[in-house]
């Protein structure tokens, strides 16, 4: 009884997080259908024709792809990595453990315009700068924090039981991993590559810094467009449609495989 008033509870505070995170984006939405090629509030006239606008613009759907690729590049990767380093922290038992455990949570305590500096710093020396392995290495560091944290739990949860029944029946260990060990971690690993994404799709500092030239994520042409006195109502309706396609990511996430397990880093 309890654990289910626990779990009611833990939705509830899910919903009203996502809600105040997506209710910002919500207010632009008067905005982006005025009938001027300009955005001005309260809003002239209604249109809809914004929404199919912000399309049609080249850039801006060229930089909208170039974000999801960076995005789903860097989060898988971050996945893989955080994936080993938690079964190595979590497994083994080694001098200076805890200091490897606090320096995989480093990038997200450093502030990032010191981390960017840093990492401009260290690309010039390496041939990295302007370059796209540069800037995906970059959001790697960025989300990897995340990607540990949560399959730590997931690892940390593991029944050793399982792994060891399949052993003694003649499983080698990479056949242990993808038949055992993978379905019970499989929703912390969802739940890490989904926050990676996140926090790489949304990061402004490491684009706007590294990113070669003409190479802009969206996140950076949308501010770029931001800081002109003529902003198109595309730049509203673009954001008004990424909301609600995180509303639905968060709700397809919540039906499948449980806002509590997510938030939880479960692997079961």
């Amino acid at each position: 009884m309890a654990t289910g008033y626990g779990r009611r509870l833990l939705k509830l505070y899910a919903y009203l997080l996502g809600a105040m995170m997506v209710l910002p984006i919500v207010i632009t939405l008067p905005v982006a259908v005025t009938t001027t090629r300009y955005m001005t509030f309260p809003p002239q006239g209604f249109t809809l024709r914004w929404f199919g606008g912000a399309f049609e613009d080249r850039i801006l759907v060229e930089s909208l792809l170039r974000s999801i690729n960076l995005a789903a590049v860097s989060s898988a990767l971050a996945v893989a990595v955080g994936l080993l380093a938690s079964f190595g922290v979590e497994r083994h038992a080694f001098r200076g453990k805890d200091l490897v455990e606090s320096m995989f949570a480093g990038p997200q305590m450093v502030p990032q315009i010191i981390l960017v500096l840093g990492l401009l710093i260290a690309y010039e020396k390496m041939r990295l700068a302007d370059t796209s392995l540069g800037l995906v290495l970059s959001h790697v560091i960025i989300t990897l924090p995340f990607a540990f944290r949560t399959l730590l739990a997931s690892v940390a949860s593991l029944d050793k039981r399982l792994e060891w029944s399949a052993q003694i029946l003649g499983a080698n260990p990479f056949r242990t991993f993808v038949r055992v060990i993978v379905p019970q971690i499989k929703t912390g690993m969802f739940a890490a590559f989904l926050f990676s994404f996140m926090v790489s799709f949304s990061n402004v500092t490491m684009a706007l810094f590294l990113a070669a030239a003409g190479k802009k994520t969206l996140p950076v042409e949308m501010f770029n467009r931001l800081q002109v006195g003529y902003i198109s109502p595309a730049i509203p309706a673009l954001a008004f449609i990424l909301a609600l396609a995180g509303i639905g990511v968060f709700v397809i996430a919540d039906r499948t495989v449980g806002v509590y397990k997510i938030l939880g880093g479960g692997g079961q």
